[in-house]
Parts: C-alpha cells; structure tokens; sequence
C-alpha cells in the first residue's frame, strides 16, 4: 500500500446500509460525476494528505431538484467528509470476499 493512503479496514465485504435508496443514489452519482456505491480511493484536503480506500456512499442527502453546484456531504469507511474536498479519486477492484466460517474445518 502507498505510504500516503490511509486503510482504515473498515470496509471489507460488509457494507453498511446505503443512507439513500439506490435509485436516488444513481441519480446523485450521475448528477454529481461521483462514482457513487463503487469501491474507490478519494484523497481529500491538502496535496500531503493520505487517500481513503472503501466504498463511496452518500451521507447526507442533498435537496431535490439536484443541483451539482451544492456540495455533498459523503462518507467511505465511516470517514465524512464534503464533495468541495476531494482532490482526486480512483477506482479500485472489489475488496476480496472473506472466507465464512472462520477457521478450519475439521475433518
């Protein structure tokens, strides 16, 4: 992993609920040019600053009628933060699936 991105292992395979309902996210998504409900690294603020890796969700819905020029308030990994902060992001590829079961099977 890059010295400048920030894991917080908080999303692996299990995400939390969506805050909005996955029609409207697309929509935000699509307004917005976000890569909405996809599994991304965003880096925020200043240029040192590190990236956070998880699935990117709305956490607080904007007013309708959409308007891009509002800023969204977003959250990847419990982390919030607003739309105006993003620097930069990239998709990533899913986070591998955890084994079931946790152990070993005896056999």
């Amino acid at each position: 992993m890059d010295e400048q991105q920030l894991n917080l292992g908080l999303d692996g395979g299990d995400s939390p609920a969506p805050m909005v309902p996955l029609g409207m996210r697309d929509e935000i998504a699509a307004v917005w040019g976000l890569p909405l409900g996809e599994r991304v690294t965003v880096c925020v603020g200043d240029a040192s600053s590190s990236g956070v890796t998880g699935v990117l969700e709305v956490h607080d819905p904007p007013n309708y009628p959409w308007d891009p020029r509002q800023p969204l308030r977003l959250r990847i990994a419990g982390f919030v933060f607003g739309s105006r902060e993003i620097k930069s992001w990239k998709r990533e590829a899913p986070a591998p699936a955890r084994p079931r079961g946790g152990g070993q099977g005896l056999e």
